[in-house]
């Protein structure tokens, strides 16, 4: 075994001194400048493609092995238009021998590469540029020798520096239409030394054609590797990008990164400490963790949104503002939340943001991203939605009943969307407004899946009352179908009227109860397929628009030819109880029991109104009961307990109002006639009837006849 390995010892001894030797003579006799033409050919050999050497190759081996190469190119594989898949117009490497040749160390100096450029191409058949430089794969892993095993520690290498000038890099994809474009790339290092950190300075130009974009990037920064290699260390990042293009403003979206960035390889690690990113008044910052990141990717962290004005940032990248009703929003905007994300998901726990008045404190999901699933719990204090829409006279304006310049043919609801859309979520509202309407302690229960959406709210305090309902909407089918079920208790009729319709034409506290559905995709169809019924009780209010009383007061008048007497009561009804139910059928509201009650009126009504046509056709039949002074009082005592109809109909904006007291009149002084009559009859027969009958027969003749 020894003599094995004097053997052994004596063969290495010679290798050296014939590697000493090749490297100390070669350079002394061969100048490879001679054997271009062997090297093109070898090249050609091997690949197929034609090498290209304009240039002189330098080439010295001891103390210091250096390479020079000159104005080398590559040509590109046969049907792409790129002349060239690569090319160099200079490159230069030096090393140390003495330390390489003992396995001490690799130490180079600075390694010079100047106008690489790399043309990457993807052809419309799905080839390319490179398949042919690949050759066949390996059969398996093993057939790579094991690099980990044996020991012997890992050699160290120090690099003088990295100097790349003018590179240009190519990527173009016929299949997709996508071309990229990274010229004029620039870096620049100092010394590399595992376990010293190094100073970076990087600069390029982008270009894409899909989309249509151009921007510039320049970045500097400390590296760090240690000596193992496993841990990269890059501080004091500095990355400024201007980028220009298709859908961006004119003048393009400027923004600068900062931060401290490390990477652990043995545990799949980065971490991402000081992180601000800043583009015009937006300032975000923040602290954040990647996990698995060679298998399953994950994003652990918090992120910061510092307070901006909204309408500033938009300003300074000339981005559209709408306009607002209330010129003031959009001013005050922040935001913060605990991120996790992956391939497939993102959630932002914690979520607090501010925008104006309003905050949003809650939780928000995003499930598979390739078809998403939303879910969130959200908790609102308080928003009014009618500051941020267009000002009241725009088109775009909210307004009451189908809107200025509607049809009421207009699409209604964005059905490709509501079929896509997954969510389950809840949201609470303490105080909201929207198109003028004002509801508190607001609950809402959103679930939405295959085009069908149901929300559950209840308000606690809606106009002094409560309300309570379900509206579900289904586009999963050919014709939109909605559904709606509603039970306001104990609400102001006045005020919720005044601020939904602009017209508080009834008055009074009570509820309503409303179960309907209907089948369209614009005001006009829901209107026509409404079905449905509906029931009110309200107490303790008025009618306004019309005085029953005085209307029948005047039309007396006018009828027995006596003056109108002028009167300054309100045009209005009154009633201690109002209540009702209808019944709905496609758009036709039916309802034949109406009953109104007052001191002095009982009134019973019957009818229809059509919400297509947005007309009435109705009659009452008010019963004056009573004839104190007030409202059915004076002037109406002799029509006390007789029925008085009453139509109304036209379009219910402004209805028209007829009394049919002409007959009851006339029917009253035919009461009247008979009634004298009556009365001389019974006169007559007790003048002639004996003694002993004329009590018996006093009153009892009317009852006769």
């Amino acid at each position: 075994m020894g003599k094995l390995f004097k053997v052994l010892g004596w063969l290495f001894g010679m290798l050296i001194i014939l590697i000493v030797a090749t490297i100390v003579l070669v350079p002394m006799f061969v100048d490879l400048n001679d054997h271009k033409d062997r090297i093109i050919a070898e090249v050609h050999k091997a690949t197929g493609r034609n090498l290209t050497i304009a240039g002189e190759i330098g080439l010295s081996v001891f103390p210091r092995f250096a390479l020079e190469l000159n104005g080398l190119s590559l040509s590109n594989a046969e049907g792409f238009e790129e002349e060239n898949f690569a090319a160099v117009k200079h490159a230069q490497v030096r090393v140390d021998m003495v330390p390489l040749l003992f396995k001490q160390a690799l130490e180079a100096d600075t390694v010079r590469v100047d106008g690489l450029t790399l043309n990457l191409a993807k052809a419309a058949d799905g080839k390319t540029n490179w398949d042919d430089l690949l050759g066949k794969a390996p059969a398996s892993k093993e057939s790579y020798p094991d690099t980990e095993a044996g020991g012997g520690g890992m050699m160290a290498i120090s690099v003088g520096g990295v100097t790349i000038t003018d590179a240009r890099i190519v990527w173009d994809d016929r299949v997709s239409g996508e071309r990229y474009e990274v010229a004029n790339l620039n870096l620049e290092t100092g010394e590399i030394v595992p376990g010293r950190s190094v100073d970076i300075s990087f600069g390029t130009r982008l270009e894409s054609r899909k989309p249509l974009m151009s921007g510039e990037i320049k970045m500097t920064g400390r590296l760090l590797v240690d000596e193992q290699g496993q841990v990269i260390n890059l501080d004091d990042l500095d990355l400024t990008t201007d980028v220009t293009g298709e859908g961006l403003p004119e003048s393009g979206i400027s923004a600068q990164l900062q931060a401290d960035i490390r990477y652990d390889q043995t545990h799949d690690v980065v971490d991402i400490k000081e992180l601000g990113l800043t583009s015009g008044a937006l300032a975000l910052s923040g602290e954040l963790q990647g996990l698995q990141l060679q298998s399953k990717p994950k994003i652990e962290g918090n992120l910061k949104l510092a307070k901006f004005s909204l309408r500033e940032w938009m300003k300074t990248f000339n981005l559209p503002i709408p306009e607002t009703a209330d010129p003031k929003v959009l001013e005050a905007m922040e935001f913060s939340a605990n991120i996790d994300a992956g391939a497939d998901h993102v959630a932002l726990k914690q979520l607090a943001m501010k925008l104006d008045q309003t905050a949003i404190k809650g939780d928000l999901e995003v499930l598979n991203f390739n078809k998403p699933t939303y879910l969130f719990s959200l908790d609102l204090d308080a928003i009014n939605i009618d500051r941020y829409l267009p000002p009241s006279g725009q088109e775009n304006a909210p307004a009451r009943g189908k809107g200025k310049g509607a049809s009421g043919n207009e699409e209604l609801f964005p059905v490709e969307l509501l079929r896509q859309l997954t969510m389950d979520g809840k949201l609470l509202i303490g105080s909201l407004t929207i198109n003028n309407i004002h509801a508190e302690a607001i609950q809402l229960k959103v679930h939405s899946r295959d085009g069908k959406l149901t929300v559950d709210q209840q308000i606690g305090r809606f106009y002094d009352g409560l309300q309570k309902g379900t509206v579900s909407l289904d586009v999963s089918g050919k014709t939109p179908s909605l559904k709606v079920t509603q039970k306001l208790s104990r609400i102001l009729a006045g005020p919720l009227l005044l601020d939904l319709t602009g017209n508080d034409k009834l008055l009074g506290s009570g509820s309503l109860d409303l179960d309907m559905t209907s089948k369209g995709a614009s005001i006009n169809q829901l209107k026509r397929t409404l079905n449905g019924n509906l029931s009110f009780d309200f107490r303790d209010g008025a009618v306004k628009g019309f005085n029953l009383a005085k209307m029948i007061r005047e039309t007396r008048a006018k009828l027995s030819g006596e003056a109108v007497a002028i009167s300054n009561e309100p045009e209005q009804t009154d009633f201690s109880e109002l209540t009702g139910s209808a019944t709905i059928v496609n758009g036709l509201v039916n309802n034949q029991r109406l009953l109104a009650l007052s001191p002095y009126l009982r009134v019973e009504g019957s009818g229809t109104a059509n919400l297509v046509q947005e007309s009435l056709n109705y009659a009452i039949r008010p019963v004056i009961v009573n004839t104190p002074k007030g409202q059915g009082g004076e002037g109406l005592d002799s029509l006390v307990g007789i029925p008085i109809p009453v139509k109304i109909e036209g379009n219910w904006n402004d209805p028209r109002f007829s009394i049919q007291l002409a007959k009851v009149l006339e029917e009253q002084q035919k009461a009247k006639l008979q009634e004298k009559l009556d009365a001389k009859l019974e006169e007559k027969l007790q003048d002639k009837a004996p003694e002993d009958l004329k009590d018996k027969l006093k009153g009892k003749f009317k009852k006769f006849f």
